[in-house]
């Protein structure tokens, strides 16, 4: 295939399938960028105006380090699966000012911050080059990304944007160089359009001793055979109304949704529970908060600052008043409060009300709509959570996604669920993007 032109979609073509093109000779490192770069150009800021990139590394780096890396694979050299391929991560993931981007955490005070080196996710994913979020994989500004969870603040975005994603236990992906909100809530994790492609990312990111030997792939067959599903009451776990509002149309069909995939799995012989009751997430989301403002986010956030090569602040107290300094541009007329930060300021929490468990179920996992605030449980009880492609709305095409929670250090079990799903139900790509994301690349 050398030498020949093959087209390429951004929007769904996968890590995987990459690889394969650069084990053909089929594409190279240097010209996926530019076709990534030019889609990011037209769209990013310009044309859809989608303003999924806060920045991006300069091209001539990126195309540089593409270079290099072909380089090294025409010499039979390989650093693993990301070998080649475009990542993203989180404003809050730490990359090394060499990079020539921020890392801000959407505050203005984080601004020209330096970090002393990357996070350690982000050295473990050679081949990278930008920042950014669940859009960006989906929109094709890159293959796969990473993001930081503490409270659905992963899963969520990339459910809407028709991804895969999982946060896994937490403790099991190294958070140094992450801008953190309690340490016994968050984790990093990965963002893809196929269950295959984020179980690499996984394993790639996760702490060797956490890590399976076998790896995620080998129980991946795609296939139902012996599991075993409690679906939560849908009418119980709706988002509260301060997150989202939803109208009633939207609400018939992901619940209709919801039921159908039922009806489908019950035909490929899944054993279904439904419905399971655990304990209620607004049980759970008081003492999260309490964990979050009260206790951790204030000595946590303050050993990132303190560990910063550079920074205008360096302790929580510092970036209040920072905020109260800058109002104009920290405090806009629409959020004009920092009450959250403030609040932080009081210890008065012991880490015991974080010691919140599942009911026991003898089930692999327990399911929900991603548009839930099952996250909250997950979250308390430190248990990993993943999200996968249902539909998609017909009164805006915005997609929607099933969550489903096993039990401490069960990804692989989550991973199996996902590879079963990926072939059961169809992800929609957005529509909107089809001409400019189908390139043809020459290798």
């Amino acid at each position: 295939m050398s030498n020949s032109q093959i087209p390429l979609n951004l929007l769904t073509v996968t890590e995987m399938e990459i690889q394969r093109l650069y084990s053909d000779s089929a594409l190279t490192a240097v010209s996926l960028v530019q076709s990534i770069l030019t889609l990011i150009e037209k769209h990013n800021e310009a044309g859809l105006g989608l303003r999924a990139l806060l920045s991006v590394v300069p091209h001539a780096d990126i195309l540089e380090r593409a270079r290099r890396l072909d380089e090294e694979l025409s010499q039979g050299k390989s650093h693993g699966p990301l070998h080649g391929i475009h990542f993203t991560v989180q404003d809050s993931i730490a990359t090394h000012p060499n990079l020539g981007i921020d890392t801000t955490a959407g505050s203005v005070a984080l601004v020209g911050s330096r970090p002393r080196k990357n996070a350690t996710v982000v050295d473990r994913t050679p081949g990278g080059s930008s920042s950014g979020s669940a859009d960006d994989v989906s929109a094709g500004f890159a293959i796969v990304s990473l993001g930081a969870e503490t409270v659905g603040s992963m899963v969520a975005p990339a459910s809407r944007a028709s991804l895969y994603a999982l946060k896994p236990t937490v403790g099991t992906i190294p958070i140094d160089g992450v801008v953190p909100i309690a340490k016994s809530l968050d984790s990093v994790g990965g963002m893809a359009r196929s269950p295959e492609d984020l179980a690499l990312v996984t394993e790639v990111i996760t702490n060797y001793s956490a890590l399976q030997p076998a790896g995620y792939l080998i129980g991946m067959t795609g296939k139902w055979d012996g599991i075993r599903l409690g679906f939560l009451d849908e009418s119980l776990w709706k988002l509260p109304d301060f997150l989202c509002e939803f109208n009633s149309e939207a609400l018939g069909q992901m619940d209709e949704g919801y039921h159908a995939a039922m009806g489908v799995l019950r035909g490929h012989g899944v054993h279904i529970q439904y419905p399971v009751i655990i304990p209620r997430a607004e049980d759970v989301w008081p003492s999260l908060v309490k964990i979050m403002q009260e206790h951790e986010f204030h000595p946590s956030i303050n050993e990132y600052l303190q560990d910063l090569e550079h920074s205008k602040v360096h302790s929580l107290e510092e970036l209040v008043e920072y905020n109260r300094e800058h109002a104009d541009l920290e405090l806009p007329p629409e959020f004009p409060s920092q009450s959250s930060l403030e609040n932080s300021l009081n210890d008065n929490i012991t880490t015991a009300e974080n010691q919140r468990t599942l009911t026991e179920h003898n089930l692999d996992a327990i399911a929900v709509l991603t548009d839930s605030p099952l996250s909250s449980l997950a979250s308390a009880a430190g248990y990993p959570t993943c999200t996968m492609p249902l539909g998609v709305l017909g009164l805006n095409g915005r997609p929607f996604g099933m969550s489903f929670v096993a039990k401490a250090h069960q990804e692989a079990r989550l991973f199996r669920i996902m590879s079963a799903w990926h072939s059961t139900f169809q992800r929609y790509a957005p529509s909107a993007l089809d001409e400019d994301a189908i390139l043809s690349s020459l290798a």
